[in-house]
């Protein structure tokens, strides 16, 4: 998976990675990996609330973890968020 950032041009620049994790202003994390180990979806990307989970952690690693939202804004635009939603509005 290759990994582009944005400057203020808009013009993509490459960075080195394995997945990428978008830090909220509310401190909460979304990480996205790449997918290209599964056969049935040898071209698609996931996406974890907070972190995803690693062979290595410990029960207590295991709290990076978060419920993912999922709201669908356009046919190509969804809106993403990690943590528990209350009934009409995101936290």
């Amino acid at each position: 998976m290759k990994i582009f950032v944005t400057n203020a041009q808009g013009e993509l620049k490459q960075v080195e990675g394995e997945s990428v994790v978008l830090e909220l202003e509310n401190g909460k994390t979304v990480e996205l990996a790449d997918l290209s180990n599964r056969l049935d979806y040898p071209h698609a990307v996931t996406l974890w609330g907070g972190r995803q989970p690693q062979e290595n952690w410990t029960k207590e690693d295991l709290r990076l973890t978060e419920q993912l939202n999922l709201t669908l804004i356009a046919g190509n635009c969804v809106n993403i968020w990690p943590g528990r939603a209350k009934k009409g509005t995101v936290e």
